[in-house]
């Protein structure tokens, strides 16, 4: 699933990767009216291919996905993507897979589900801020 705002210029962009449908259409319907061009992933692997293809400012992923991890995607990206504001998204609460992934993918926020909406709209300005 890739999907774009209808904006024909929006200078930044944030990527939300979850491979639950419905978390990302919750994702969409809080982030539609935001100032920034919006992409969709279900799996780490779709979440590179648009990194490829978009200038992506900021990156959120959830970290339990089959096939490859937030946490992997979050190190892949930060490895190759550097300046991509990076933020894991989970109701995980394992404290060792949390940390290993906060030093493995040098992750600048990290935001519990469920969430509050306001908090996550917040934490994205903030990164499309610092990253842009």
């Amino acid at each position: 699933m890739s999907v774009e705002n209808e904006a024909t210029k929006i200078p930044l962009t944030v990527l939300c990767v979850d491979d639950e449908i419905n978390i990302l259409k919750s994702l969409k319907r809080l982030l539609y009216k935001q100032d920034y061009q919006l992409l969709l992933a279900e799996s780490g692997a779709l979440a590179l291919e648009l990194m490829q293809q978009h200038d992506v400012h900021l990156i959120i992923s959830d970290m339990k996905m089959p096939a490859m991890s937030g946490a992997q995607l979050l190190e892949k990206v930060a490895t190759s993507y550097p300046d991509t504001y990076r933020i894991m998204l989970t109701g995980y609460s394992d404290m060792e897979s949390t940390i290993d992934a906060i030093n493995k993918g040098k992750i600048h926020r990290y935001l519990h589900k469920p969430w509050d909406n306001q908090e996550i709209i917040n934490a994205i300005a903030e990164g499309l801020e610092k990253s842009g």
